[in-house]
């Protein structure tokens, strides 16, 4: 059985779900729970490793050495030092992972009662893959998965949104994270007025925060009423004046009944859910997305600050047909654009890309052949491509020459462009065809 999975790790705990080909996420639990702490122990005196409740529990019991907050740590510094020696946090994180995803697969073998393939991987958490690019490849080298990919949580948000009844998705959905102790919140606005339906979110730190554990019962009540209060006049301003079809509270600051005051206002003609798991599932939606294709990522477009708003082609022929050939697509995160196409040139100096911005006109790169003149359709030239930010394109051209007839002529060549600052496309121009390289 073929499946996907999403990974949602934050500072406190890692949560997996899988799904199969067009069905709903699926969150099998741990001995009757479906978190695990990110924490690891080290038994004094040998190299063996405790993760999850079991690793805070030896290390109570003073067994070892505790490691807590693996992969928030992992992302603000390189090292820790645990009893007399000093570890990679990458390689902890790493190590984890490698632990806590065996014992889920095992957990989703036994459940299903057959053997399973796992086809891609989405981890997601309050990350900026961008940043955190090489950290992120890091932690998840040991995993058994060849397609792993990276997201944010509002990415998540996103992914987990676009798959949910029609109905629900308004003008806005609002999104209160209360993971850890700060409240965070999502703003997601969807603009139905264009085609895919652009969708952007804003996200908010609040000086609101719940902490996790409080000295006295009477201290606990006594906090819990003013942040209710607190929280029910954030969200007045927070809603007013805003069209919010339905809400989200995550986390499990909101297990309880102790914000009864901010209920009355976020459920005024509106739809609200509770819940751990929309990140999780978010990330497994995008994990299905990148394996079998649906409706949802052609009707939506989410443009994040990493997302590349510019779509890059070429056109070609193929055999007598003339066809549009894509080499990079809008709604792509930049860190992930990237690929390779190789081709015969005909009678031109020149390769020309069209570039199209999201939000209307047309652009286009041209790129010079000086010295690749040879009999027709004896130039074999194949065009690597990828993105060294979000703005930057870094093009590659390389002669392939042609087999024993032809050796190659010019040494790889590289150029780096601003796609933001390329002219507008001339169209008393033809395009460059050519013939896709067989």
């Amino acid at each position: 059985m073929e499946l996907v999975i999403g990974c949602d790790i934050n500072e406190y705990y890692v949560q997996f779900s899988y799904a199969e080909e067009g069905k709903e996420p699926v969150m099998p639990d741990f001995s009757g729970v479906t978190q695990v702490e990110t924490a690891l122990c080290r038994r004094e005196g040998v190299n063996q490793w405790y993760e999850g409740k079991e690793a805070v529990k030896r290390a109570l019991a003073g067994e070892g050495a505790l490691a807590e907050h693996l992969f928030s740590r992992m992302l603000h510094a390189d090292t820790i030092r645990l009893s007399d020696s000093e570890y990679q946090l990458t390689d902890l994180c790493s190590l984890f992972l490698e632990h806590t995803y065996t014992a889920f697969v095992r957990k989703v073998r036994e459940q299903l009662g057959e053997e399973i393939t796992v086809r891609a991987l989405v981890l997601t958490g309050r990350i900026d893959p961008g940043v955190h690019y090489g950290k992120l490849q890091e932690i998840v080298k040991n995993l058994p998965v060849e397609d792993i990919s990276f997201q944010s949580h509002e990415e998540s948000i996103f992914s987990y949104l676009v798959h949910q009844p029609r109905r629900l998705m308004g003008y806005e959905t609002q999104v209160l994270d209360l993971t850890s102790e700060q409240l965070v919140t999502y703003r997601v606005e969807m603009n139905h007025k264009t085609r895919p339906v652009v969708v952007s979110i804003e996200t908010t730190e609040t000086d609101l925060y719940k902490k996790k554990h409080y000295a006295s019962i009477m201290e606990h009540d006594r906090e819990l009423a003013k942040l209710d209060q607190e929280l029910a006049e954030y969200m007045q301003d927070y809603t007013t004046g805003r069209i919010v079809t339905s809400l989200y509270l995550i986390g499990d600051g909101f297990h309880g009944d102790w914000y009864q005051e901010t209920l009355k206002v976020i459920c005024r003609n509106r739809k609200v859910f509770a819940g751990d798991n929309l990140f999780g599932k978010g990330a497994c939606f995008a994990a299905a997305e990148r394996i079998w294709k649906g409706e949802a990522s052609e009707d939506f477009l989410y443009l994040g600050k990493d997302m590349l708003q510019y779509n890059v082609g070429i056109r070609l022929y193929d055999k007598t047909e003339e066809i549009y050939c894509p080499l990079l697509d809008a709604g792509t995160n930049w860190y992930e654009a990237a690929g390779s196409l190789a081709f015969y040139i005909e009678d031109t100096d020149e390769i020309r890309l069209q570039v199209v911005p999201i939000h209307g006109g047309k652009k286009e790169i041209v790129i010079g052949l000086d010295g690749l003149k040879r009999p027709y359709r004896s130039c074999l030239l194949e065009l690597a491509f990828s993105m060294q930010d979000k703005e930057t394109l870094e093009l590659t051209v390389l002669d392939h020459g042609f087999g024993s007839f032809f050796a190659p002529v010019r040494e790889p060549f590289t150029k780096a462009i601003r796609l933001a600052e390329l002219p507008d496309a001339d169209e008393k121009e033809n395009a460059c065809y050519v013939c896709i390289g067989q």
